[in-house]
């Protein structure tokens, strides 16, 4: 029993390095990842299952997230910003130093006046999804008998603005759609439903990276002028490599910042939303942070958003009552569209990463290997929100049909087929809609069930 028991834990070790040196892998090899839920959308070629023989597209339930937007505040660098002016004044700033201060002020100036509004780089997400819904599934739009398009947005404007994108895109390609919008508080219930629940205050630790924890410069803060005030405490990280190219006196330096890492932080929270206003051509992860930096705050962020929207043992049950509404309604509205007579050829949705991400945990493929864990291992299981929850984040489910009138459905996460646990699949990805319809609706019940009991955070 020692033995079994002892080899149970050196497996889970081993995994949880593997799983940390692929975090740095997949961060090194594309250092926007570091950014989370603020990662633009990735897209890769994708080879499509073949349907079994017979089976056609014929229409197609869809919830996108709003694409890449800018922060919705610009006080986002206030720290670094205050830091960095209050250095300069003091001569204590490198050139290298002072294009990095450049760099930050350019990116909080692009968002003043646009706030949580759709960036280029999101109109430009959305276009090319439609762009590819089209030419993947074309059958779907060549039934003579079928054209309606109804499209359903959040009220938030980048919602809006995405839907608008999507929907123009996706007529240039199919010009005969008839389409309608809608964007009202009534329907917020299934597209954003309420998830204003108490979660657990504590944050995430930290994760304790292979270069050490200590600090090795002085944290002692001497006297600085008013609004700046330096930070107290001990840094979670070695930022010595991070810091000295940025000035001439690393510690003096240090006596103005005291614990640099809020500092940083801002630096590195500035850098995630460098790809979403792509235009300024400005790139901070990748000129001043090691892949270890940015794993390092990347950790924390990751395992946050796991707990607070995917299948986390401590939430998911919470997460998975909450958008049953929004299961419900793809739900209702496919059974609608197979219904002889319906002309309706898509139905599509446009809201937030707080409705998608419950919506996968509801269906169990929030996480690749259909597991759940406690929210601070996410970043040591493989689970990252830069996959998992990016930016224009996607559900497109897509209905098939033969001549006999029998109902096919896959379903796709970001464009990629899944598969789901307890449910045989005619083949592939491919599900008769009567038995996928039923576990959906056993989903619901199932999640339903410990809401009257469980313990709310």
């Amino acid at each position: 029993m020692k033995k079994i028991f002892f080899l149970s834990l050196l497996m889970i070790f081993s995994f949880n390095v593997f799983a940390q040196e692929e975090a740095l892998r997949l961060i090194a090899e594309n250092p926007d990842r570091a950014a989370n839920n603020m990662h633009s959308y990735e897209f890769n070629p994708i080879e499509d299952t073949p349907a079994p023989k017979g089976f056609k597209p014929f229409y197609i339930s869809h919830y996108g997230r709003h694409g890449s937007r800018y922060e919705q505040n610009s006080t986002f660098a206030r720290t670094a910003q205050q830091g960095f002016a209050f250095l300069d004044r003091m001569g204590l700033l490198t050139q290298e130093g002072k294009d990095l201060y450049e760099m930050v002020n350019a990116v909080v100036d692009a968002h003043k006046g646009m706030e949580g509004s759709l960036t280029p780089r999101g109109a430009r997400e959305h276009k090319t999804l439609a762009a590819r819904m089209f030419q993947r599934f074309p059958d779907a739009f060549k039934n003579k008998d079928r054209y309606e398009v109804d499209s359903f947005s959040s009220t938030n404007f980048r919602c809006i603005v995405s839907m608008c994108n999507f929907t123009n895109s996706l007529k240039d390609k199919f010009p005969k759609g008839d389409f309608t919008f809608t964007s009202t508080e009534r329907y917020m219930s299934y597209i954003n439903p309420s998830l204003n629940i108490r979660r657990p205050t504590d944050p995430p630790a930290a994760p304790r990276m292979p270069s050490g924890a200590s600090f090795s410069g002085s944290r002692s803060a001497a006297p600085v002028v008013p609004p700046f005030r330096a930070a107290s405490g001990t840094p979670g990280y070695d930022f010595t490599r991070f810091l000295t190219p940025l000035f001439t006196d690393l510690d003096q330096a240090l006596k103005v910042l005291g614990n640099p890492e809020s500092f940083v932080r801002a630096i590195f929270t500035t850098g995630s939303y460098c790809q979403d206003v792509d235009f300024l051509g400005i790139d901070i992860f990748r000129k001043y942070f090691t892949p270890e930096e940015l794993v390092y705050f990347w950790a924390s962020g990751n395992d946050s958003i796991y707990r607070m929207w995917a299948g986390s043992v401590e939430q998911g049950d919470v997460i998975r009552y909450a958008i049953i509404p929004l299961m419900n309604d793809f739900i209702e509205k496919a059974d609608a569209a197979i219904q002889p007579g319906s002309h309706r050829v898509a139905d599509l949705r446009f809201g937030h990463d707080t409705s998608i991400l419950p919506l996968f945990a509801l269906m169990g493929v929030d996480d690749p290997q259909h597991r759940n864990f406690p929210y601070r291992e996410a970043h040591n299981n493989g689970w990252y929100a830069f996959f998992q929850v990016p930016m224009a984040t996607n559900c497109q489910m897509i209905f098939y049909k033969n001549k006999k009138d029998e109902v096919l459905t896959k379903v796709l996460y970001n464009e990629k087929e899944v598969t789901f646990e307890g449910i045989q699949p005619v083949s592939g990805p491919y599900y008769k809609w009567e038995d996928l319809r039923a576990y959906f609706k056993g989903l619901c019940d199932k999640a339903a069930k410990p809401w009257v009991s469980r313990r709310v955070f």
